[in-house]
């Protein structure tokens, strides 16, 4: 005899945030948000005013006190009016500076080079491309040393018991194709 399983079905009190939409703000919640769309939909002035200055004063509090700087107030009201789409009539404390995406920072490239021995990193991978192409002497010897002695505390970061002076010396010669030996 086989039994069907019934889906549950949830109130429909009950949201799930993966079913809402994006945050704008997501170090505010979602709970903010929801909270400036309401300020915006408040009909008496006054009341709107009161409302709008005691989100500020939430969304402050929710600012760590080692991070506040001298215009969290600034930022706050600018961020509240972000959040309603400048659609928010009140009078601000502040001038409201308006937010742009053309504002936001371009975004970094990564470098897609291989790195040879990813332990190591891709500075280590640099500081001995410029050592194959520094001339012989002390300082070359120094420098190598040191690149070395990086090396080798790379290499005991990510594997510890195989972190060796013969292990660097074999690494560094296969970087360099026999041109630099310890």
């Amino acid at each position: 005899m086989s039994v069907l399983v019934e889906q549950k079905k949830y109130p429909a009190f009950m949201h799930y945030n993966t079913n809402e939409g994006k945050l704008k703000l997501p170090e505010y919640g979602r709970l903010v948000q929801r909270m400036a769309e309401y300020v915006v939909t408040i009909q008496d002035r006054a009341a709107r005013q009161a409302y709008a200055e005691r989100l500020a004063f939430i969304m402050e509090r929710m600012i760590p006190k080692g991070q506040r700087a001298q215009d969290v107030a600034h930022k706050i009201w600018d961020h509240l009016a972000y959040l309603t789409n400048y659609q928010l009539d009140i009078d601000f404390p502040v001038e409201i500076r308006r937010f742009e995406p053309s504002m936001q920072p371009q975004r970094l490239s990564y470098p897609q080079g291989r790195i040879r021995y990813r332990h190591y990193g891709r500075l280590v991978e640099r500081a001995i491309a410029k050592l194959r192409d520094m001339p012989a002497g002390t300082v070359r010897d120094q420098t190598l040393l040191l690149v070395a002695n990086r090396m080798k505390r790379n290499l005991a970061s990510w594997k510890s018991d195989n972190a060796t002076d013969d292990k660097v010396a074999h690494d560094l010669s296969s970087y360099t194709d026999g041109q630099l030996t310890i």
